[in-house]
Protein backbone atom coordinates (compact mmCIF):
# COMPACT_ATOMS: atom_id res chain seq x y z
CA UNK A 1 0.00 0.00 0.00
CA UNK A 2 2.89 2.55 -1.34
CA UNK A 3 1.85 5.93 -1.83
CA UNK A 4 2.68 8.20 -4.73
CA UNK A 5 1.45 11.56 -6.04
CA UNK A 6 0.57 14.70 -4.61
CA UNK A 7 0.51 15.46 -1.08
CA UNK A 8 -2.02 18.12 0.52
CA UNK A 9 -1.13 20.07 4.00
CA UNK A 10 -4.11 22.03 5.48
CA UNK A 11 -2.26 24.85 7.78
CA UNK A 12 0.40 27.30 7.38
CA UNK A 13 1.76 27.69 10.31
CA UNK A 14 4.73 25.58 12.17
CA UNK A 15 3.55 22.50 12.12
CA UNK A 16 2.35 22.54 8.10
CA UNK A 17 5.24 24.86 6.89
CA UNK A 18 8.11 22.46 8.38
CA UNK A 19 6.21 19.06 7.28
CA UNK A 20 5.94 20.20 3.58
CA UNK A 21 9.52 21.50 3.67
CA UNK A 22 10.58 18.22 4.79
CA UNK A 23 8.90 15.98 1.87
CA UNK A 24 9.54 18.73 -0.65
CA UNK A 25 13.69 18.15 0.24
CA UNK A 26 12.49 13.94 0.45
CA UNK A 27 11.17 14.54 -3.39
CA UNK A 28 7.48 14.95 -2.54
CA UNK A 29 4.96 17.07 -4.32
CA UNK A 30 2.97 18.93 -1.17
CA UNK A 31 0.75 21.58 -1.46
CA UNK A 32 0.09 23.88 1.30
CA UNK A 33 -3.28 25.61 2.02
CA UNK A 34 -4.23 27.97 4.66
CA UNK A 35 -7.93 29.72 5.19
CA UNK A 36 -6.44 32.49 6.30
CA UNK A 37 -5.46 35.58 3.41
CA UNK A 38 -1.74 35.62 4.86
CA UNK A 39 0.76 34.60 7.24
CA UNK A 40 0.75 36.02 10.52
CA UNK A 41 2.11 39.10 11.73
CA UNK A 42 1.33 39.01 15.23
CA UNK A 43 1.50 36.10 17.95
CA UNK A 44 2.35 35.90 21.63
CA UNK A 45 6.13 35.70 22.89
CA UNK A 46 7.87 32.00 23.72
CA UNK A 47 11.41 30.51 24.61
CA UNK A 48 12.31 27.80 21.70
CA UNK A 49 14.89 25.32 23.02
CA UNK A 50 14.73 21.41 23.48
CA UNK A 51 13.25 19.46 20.93
CA UNK A 52 11.95 22.34 18.81
CA UNK A 53 15.83 23.36 18.43
CA UNK A 54 16.63 19.95 18.27
CA UNK A 55 14.21 19.66 14.85
CA UNK A 56 15.35 23.21 13.72
CA UNK A 57 19.21 22.16 13.70
CA UNK A 58 18.64 19.25 12.02
CA UNK A 59 17.09 21.53 9.62
CA UNK A 60 19.67 24.17 8.97
CA UNK A 61 17.40 26.65 10.62
CA UNK A 62 19.69 27.75 13.81
CA UNK A 63 21.34 30.94 12.37
CA UNK A 64 18.00 32.51 11.27
CA UNK A 65 17.08 31.98 15.02
CA UNK A 66 19.57 33.27 16.40
CA UNK A 67 19.53 36.33 13.39
CA UNK A 68 16.71 37.37 15.68
CA UNK A 69 16.94 40.32 18.32
CA UNK A 70 14.39 41.42 20.62
CA UNK A 71 15.71 43.66 23.53
CA UNK A 72 14.93 41.17 26.76
CA UNK A 73 18.07 41.03 28.95
CA UNK A 74 15.70 39.44 32.29
CA UNK A 75 12.48 38.05 33.33
CA UNK A 76 11.46 39.94 36.34
CA UNK A 77 8.24 39.15 38.79
CA UNK A 78 6.09 42.29 39.62
CA UNK A 79 4.51 42.89 42.52
CA UNK A 80 3.65 44.95 45.57
CA UNK A 81 7.52 43.95 47.13
CA UNK A 82 9.18 44.66 44.06
CA UNK A 83 11.11 42.76 41.19
CA UNK A 84 12.50 39.45 41.33
CA UNK A 85 14.77 39.15 38.44
CA UNK A 86 16.43 36.17 36.34
CA UNK A 87 19.08 37.11 33.86
CA UNK A 88 17.99 35.53 30.07
CA UNK A 89 21.80 34.58 30.03
CA UNK A 90 21.45 32.49 33.02
CA UNK A 91 18.46 30.64 31.24
CA UNK A 92 20.23 30.57 27.95
CA UNK A 93 23.65 29.12 29.97
CA UNK A 94 21.12 26.36 31.78
CA UNK A 95 20.04 25.22 27.70
CA UNK A 96 23.55 25.32 26.65
CA UNK A 97 23.23 28.21 24.80
CA UNK A 98 20.74 26.82 22.46
CA UNK A 99 17.57 29.02 23.52
CA UNK A 100 16.15 32.10 21.62
CA UNK A 101 13.11 34.37 22.49
CA UNK A 102 10.72 35.06 19.36
CA UNK A 103 7.34 35.25 18.47
CA UNK A 104 5.45 32.47 16.71
CA UNK A 105 5.37 34.68 13.62
CA UNK A 106 8.94 34.98 13.53
CA UNK A 107 9.25 30.65 13.78
CA UNK A 108 6.53 31.03 10.53
CA UNK A 109 8.39 33.23 8.06
CA UNK A 110 11.70 31.61 8.55
CA UNK A 111 9.60 28.30 8.02
CA UNK A 112 8.13 29.49 5.14
CA UNK A 113 10.91 31.57 3.68
CA UNK A 114 12.63 28.06 3.56
CA UNK A 115 9.27 26.72 1.64
CA UNK A 116 9.09 29.07 -1.00
CA UNK A 117 13.09 28.47 -1.16
CA UNK A 118 11.81 25.14 -2.17
CA UNK A 119 9.38 26.09 -4.70
CA UNK A 120 6.67 24.41 -2.46
CA UNK A 121 3.01 25.26 -3.61
CA UNK A 122 1.32 27.60 -0.68
CA UNK A 123 -2.44 28.62 -1.42
CA UNK A 124 -3.99 31.29 0.83
CA UNK A 125 -7.53 32.53 1.66
CA UNK A 126 -8.74 28.45 0.70
CA UNK A 127 -9.91 26.08 2.77
CA UNK A 128 -11.29 22.09 2.92
CA UNK A 129 -14.69 21.57 3.21
CA UNK A 130 -14.92 17.88 2.49
CA UNK A 131 -12.36 14.71 2.51
CA UNK A 132 -13.96 11.44 0.89
CA UNK A 133 -11.40 8.78 0.73
CA UNK A 134 -11.22 6.45 -2.01
CA UNK A 135 -9.42 2.92 -2.54
CA UNK A 136 -6.36 5.16 -3.45
CA UNK A 137 -6.69 8.63 -2.79
CA UNK A 138 -8.21 11.11 -0.84
CA UNK A 139 -10.64 13.06 -2.90
CA UNK A 140 -10.83 16.73 -1.33
CA UNK A 141 -13.29 19.76 -2.09
CA UNK A 142 -12.72 23.31 -1.84
CA UNK A 143 -14.69 26.61 -0.38
CA UNK A 144 -12.98 28.31 -3.76
CA UNK A 145 -14.75 25.06 -5.72
CA UNK A 146 -12.03 23.69 -6.57
CA UNK A 147 -11.31 19.93 -6.19
CA UNK A 148 -8.33 17.29 -6.36
CA UNK A 149 -7.17 13.72 -5.15
CA UNK A 150 -4.05 13.50 -3.23
CA UNK A 151 -2.14 9.81 -1.90
CA UNK A 152 -2.09 11.82 1.55
CA UNK A 153 -3.85 14.25 4.10
CA UNK A 154 -2.57 16.23 6.92
CA UNK A 155 -4.44 18.29 9.08
CA UNK A 156 -1.74 20.98 10.74
CA UNK A 157 -4.16 23.36 11.18
CA UNK A 158 -4.26 23.93 14.50
CA UNK A 159 -6.38 23.46 17.64
CA UNK A 160 -9.62 24.17 15.59
CA UNK A 161 -8.76 21.62 12.93
CA UNK A 162 -11.35 21.10 9.65
CA UNK A 163 -9.37 18.14 8.77
CA UNK A 164 -9.90 16.17 11.75
CA UNK A 165 -13.51 17.85 12.40
CA UNK A 166 -14.22 16.45 8.51
CA UNK A 167 -12.45 13.24 9.39
CA UNK A 168 -12.84 12.50 12.79
CA UNK A 169 -16.04 14.29 13.94
CA UNK A 170 -16.42 17.28 16.57
CA UNK A 171 -14.06 18.95 18.59
CA UNK A 172 -15.86 18.48 22.00
CA UNK A 173 -15.00 14.49 21.98
CA UNK A 174 -11.53 15.62 22.08
CA UNK A 175 -10.93 19.01 24.14
CA UNK A 176 -9.83 19.21 27.56
CA UNK A 177 -10.81 22.50 28.96
CA UNK A 178 -8.20 23.85 31.48
CA UNK A 179 -10.39 26.40 33.52
CA UNK A 180 -9.09 29.41 31.85
CA UNK A 181 -9.02 32.00 28.97
CA UNK A 182 -5.86 33.40 27.04
CA UNK A 183 -5.94 36.92 24.94
CA UNK A 184 -2.76 38.17 23.76
CA UNK A 185 -2.16 42.14 22.31
CA UNK A 186 0.10 44.47 20.68
CA UNK A 187 0.87 47.88 21.26
CA UNK A 188 2.80 49.65 18.37
CA UNK A 189 3.60 52.51 21.00
CA UNK A 190 3.73 52.82 24.49
CA UNK A 191 5.63 54.41 27.39
CA UNK A 192 4.50 51.72 30.13
CA UNK A 193 7.85 50.59 32.64
CA UNK A 194 9.14 47.94 31.02
CA UNK A 195 12.35 48.27 30.22
CA UNK A 196 14.60 45.72 28.25
CA UNK A 197 12.80 42.98 30.01
CA UNK A 198 9.82 40.37 30.47
CA UNK A 199 7.67 41.63 33.11
CA UNK A 200 5.43 39.25 34.92
CA UNK A 201 2.46 40.20 37.07
CA UNK A 202 0.43 38.32 38.85
CA UNK A 203 -3.04 38.71 41.26
CA UNK A 204 -5.65 35.93 42.25
CA UNK A 205 -7.21 34.40 39.16
CA UNK A 206 -5.08 36.22 36.62
CA UNK A 207 -1.64 36.50 35.17
CA UNK A 208 -0.05 39.59 32.98
CA UNK A 209 3.31 38.95 30.74
CA UNK A 210 4.68 42.45 28.62
CA UNK A 211 7.58 42.18 26.57
CA UNK A 212 8.76 44.88 25.20
CA UNK A 213 10.25 44.34 21.31
CA UNK A 214 11.89 47.70 20.50
CA UNK A 215 11.97 50.97 21.81
CA UNK A 216 7.60 51.31 21.30
CA UNK A 217 6.42 48.35 20.77
CA UNK A 218 5.25 45.95 23.61
CA UNK A 219 3.30 42.66 23.19
CA UNK A 220 1.32 41.95 26.33
CA UNK A 221 -0.93 37.58 27.07
CA UNK A 222 -3.51 37.87 29.81
CA UNK A 223 -4.26 34.34 31.03
CA UNK A 224 -6.93 34.33 33.57
CA UNK A 225 -9.23 31.88 35.37
CA UNK A 226 -13.06 32.08 33.93
CA UNK A 227 -15.88 29.36 32.92
CA UNK A 228 -15.98 27.87 29.28
CA UNK A 229 -18.57 29.83 27.47
CA UNK A 230 -19.01 31.38 23.93
CA UNK A 231 -17.51 34.87 23.38
CA UNK A 232 -19.00 36.38 20.02
CA UNK A 233 -15.49 38.16 18.37
CA UNK A 234 -16.88 41.63 19.20
CA UNK A 235 -17.54 40.96 23.34
CA UNK A 236 -14.11 39.57 23.75
CA UNK A 237 -11.94 42.74 24.55
CA UNK A 238 -14.69 43.76 26.94
CA UNK A 239 -14.65 40.28 28.85
CA UNK A 240 -10.61 40.59 29.10
CA UNK A 241 -10.98 44.15 30.36
CA UNK A 242 -13.43 42.69 32.79
CA UNK A 243 -11.62 40.30 33.98
CA UNK A 244 -8.49 42.64 34.69
CA UNK A 245 -10.70 45.25 36.69
CA UNK A 246 -8.49 46.40 39.51
CA UNK A 247 -5.29 43.86 38.55
CA UNK A 248 -2.72 46.45 39.65
CA UNK A 249 0.19 47.85 37.81
CA UNK A 250 -0.50 48.21 34.11
CA UNK A 251 -3.01 45.65 33.40
CA UNK A 252 -5.75 48.25 33.58
CA UNK A 253 -3.96 50.98 31.81
CA UNK A 254 -2.33 48.42 29.29
CA UNK A 255 -5.91 47.55 28.22
CA UNK A 256 -7.04 51.27 28.01
CA UNK A 257 -4.39 51.73 25.91
CA UNK A 258 -5.02 49.05 23.28
CA UNK A 259 -7.46 50.57 20.35
CA UNK A 260 -8.32 47.54 18.65
CA UNK A 261 -11.52 45.92 18.64
CA UNK A 262 -10.63 42.73 19.59
CA UNK A 263 -7.66 41.22 20.54
CA UNK A 264 -5.38 39.70 18.53
CA UNK A 265 -5.16 36.03 20.19
CA UNK A 266 -8.23 34.98 21.90
CA UNK A 267 -9.08 31.46 22.99
CA UNK A 268 -9.96 29.28 26.16
CA UNK A 269 -6.93 27.27 27.51
CA UNK A 270 -8.17 23.60 25.69
CA UNK A 271 -5.88 20.40 25.21
CA UNK A 272 -6.79 18.17 22.25
CA UNK A 273 -6.57 14.47 23.23
CA UNK A 274 -7.08 11.89 21.11
CA UNK A 275 -7.05 8.21 20.75
CA UNK A 276 -5.57 8.20 17.61
CA UNK A 277 -4.10 10.24 15.58
CA UNK A 278 -4.50 9.31 11.87
CA UNK A 279 -6.98 7.48 9.71
CA UNK A 280 -6.96 5.90 6.43
CA UNK A 281 -4.45 8.59 4.51
CA UNK A 282 -5.29 11.06 6.35
CA UNK A 283 -3.49 12.17 9.46
CA UNK A 284 -3.07 15.04 12.26
CA UNK A 285 0.16 16.84 13.60
CA UNK A 286 0.81 19.69 16.23
CA UNK A 287 -2.27 21.36 17.65
CA UNK A 288 -5.06 19.66 15.69
CA UNK A 289 -4.04 15.92 17.45
CA UNK A 290 -1.93 16.94 20.60
CA UNK A 291 -2.55 20.56 21.91
CA UNK A 292 -0.58 21.25 25.22
CA UNK A 293 -1.31 24.67 25.21
CA UNK A 294 0.83 27.38 26.03
CA UNK A 295 1.22 26.87 29.73
CA UNK A 296 3.88 23.45 28.60
CA UNK A 297 5.71 26.35 26.57
CA UNK A 298 6.56 23.40 24.30
CA UNK A 299 3.44 23.56 21.49
CA UNK A 300 5.43 24.70 18.41
CA UNK A 301 8.50 22.05 19.48
CA UNK A 302 6.57 19.46 19.34
CA UNK A 303 4.83 20.40 16.47
CA UNK A 304 7.94 20.88 14.66
CA UNK A 305 8.82 17.15 16.13
CA UNK A 306 5.57 15.79 14.68
CA UNK A 307 6.45 17.10 10.85
CA UNK A 308 9.82 15.65 11.68
CA UNK A 309 9.21 12.11 12.40
CA UNK A 310 6.23 12.08 9.79
CA UNK A 311 8.47 12.76 7.42
CA UNK A 312 11.46 10.03 8.56
CA UNK A 313 8.69 7.56 8.82
CA UNK A 314 7.54 7.74 5.67
CA UNK A 315 11.32 7.25 4.19
CA UNK A 316 12.09 4.45 6.11
CA UNK A 317 8.91 2.52 5.38
CA UNK A 318 9.52 3.82 1.66
CA UNK A 319 6.13 5.85 1.63
CA UNK A 320 3.98 3.11 2.93
CA UNK A 321 1.77 5.63 5.18
CA UNK A 322 -0.11 3.04 7.01
CA UNK A 323 3.34 1.88 8.88
CA UNK A 324 4.66 5.17 8.61
CA UNK A 325 1.23 6.49 10.79
CA UNK A 326 1.61 3.74 12.98
CA UNK A 327 5.73 4.45 13.73
CA UNK A 328 4.49 8.10 13.77
CA UNK A 329 1.84 7.84 16.81
CA UNK A 330 4.22 5.06 18.89
CA UNK A 331 7.08 7.78 18.83
CA UNK A 332 5.43 10.83 19.91
CA UNK A 333 2.30 9.88 21.50
CA UNK A 334 3.58 9.13 24.99
CA UNK A 335 5.52 12.29 25.31
CA UNK A 336 2.61 14.63 24.15
CA UNK A 337 0.77 12.53 26.75
CA UNK A 338 3.19 13.17 29.85
CA UNK A 339 3.80 16.79 28.59
CA UNK A 340 -0.24 17.40 28.60
CA UNK A 341 -0.46 16.00 32.01
CA UNK A 342 2.40 18.16 33.21
CA UNK A 343 0.41 21.11 31.81
CA UNK A 344 -2.61 20.47 33.08
CA UNK A 345 -0.93 20.25 36.39
CA UNK A 346 1.04 23.61 35.66
CA UNK A 347 -2.14 25.30 34.90
CA UNK A 348 -3.71 24.87 38.75
CA UNK A 349 -1.05 26.62 40.06
CA UNK A 350 0.38 29.01 37.43
CA UNK A 351 -2.83 31.24 38.13
CA UNK A 352 -3.03 32.58 41.40
CA UNK A 353 -6.16 31.67 43.78
CA UNK A 354 -7.52 33.07 46.45
CA UNK A 355 -5.83 30.41 48.72
CA UNK A 356 -2.22 31.20 47.08
CA UNK A 357 0.27 32.60 49.52
CA UNK A 358 2.58 35.16 47.39
CA UNK A 359 5.08 34.67 49.84
CA UNK A 360 5.99 30.99 49.00
CA UNK A 361 5.08 31.72 45.21
CA UNK A 362 7.99 33.88 45.21
CA UNK A 363 10.40 31.45 46.94
CA UNK A 364 9.67 29.06 44.72
CA UNK A 365 9.79 31.08 41.93
CA UNK A 366 13.61 31.67 43.49
CA UNK A 367 14.55 28.47 44.31
CA UNK A 368 13.25 26.82 40.81
CA UNK A 369 15.33 30.01 38.92
CA UNK A 370 18.46 29.76 40.80
CA UNK A 371 21.85 28.92 39.02
CA UNK A 372 22.49 25.34 40.55
CA UNK A 373 18.37 24.71 40.12
CA UNK A 374 17.51 25.99 37.17
CA UNK A 375 19.40 23.71 34.73
CA UNK A 376 18.20 20.68 36.79
CA UNK A 377 14.30 21.95 35.99
CA UNK A 378 14.69 22.51 32.40
CA UNK A 379 15.81 18.51 32.19
CA UNK A 380 12.21 17.55 33.50
CA UNK A 381 10.45 20.40 31.88
CA UNK A 382 11.71 20.33 27.77
CA UNK A 383 15.46 20.64 27.56
CA UNK A 384 15.94 17.58 26.73
CA UNK A 385 14.82 16.66 23.24
CA UNK A 386 12.02 14.23 22.42
CA UNK A 387 13.77 13.28 19.23
CA UNK A 388 17.35 13.18 21.45
CA UNK A 389 18.01 9.02 19.97
CA UNK A 390 15.69 8.88 17.07
CA UNK A 391 17.47 9.41 13.82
Amino acid sequence: MTQTGKILISGAGIAGLTLAVLLKEQGHDPLVVECDDALPTEGYMMDFFGTGWDVAERMGLTDALRALRYPIDALQFVDARGDASVPISRVSRALGGKYVYLRRPDLVRILHERAQSLGVEIKFGVEITQIEETADAVHVTFDDGGEDDFALVFGADGVHSQVRHLVFGDERQFARFLGAYVAAFHLTEHSFPVGRAIKLHEDVDRVAAYYPLDDKRLDATYVFRHDETYVPREERLALVRKAYEGSGWIGEPMLEAYHGTEPIFFDTLTQIAMPRWSRGRVALLGDACGCLTLLAGQGSHMAMAGAYVIAKELERYDRDHRAAFAAYEAQLKPAVAARQEDAATFAKVFIPSAHSRPWLRRLVTKIIFSPLVLPFVFKTFGATSVLKDYS
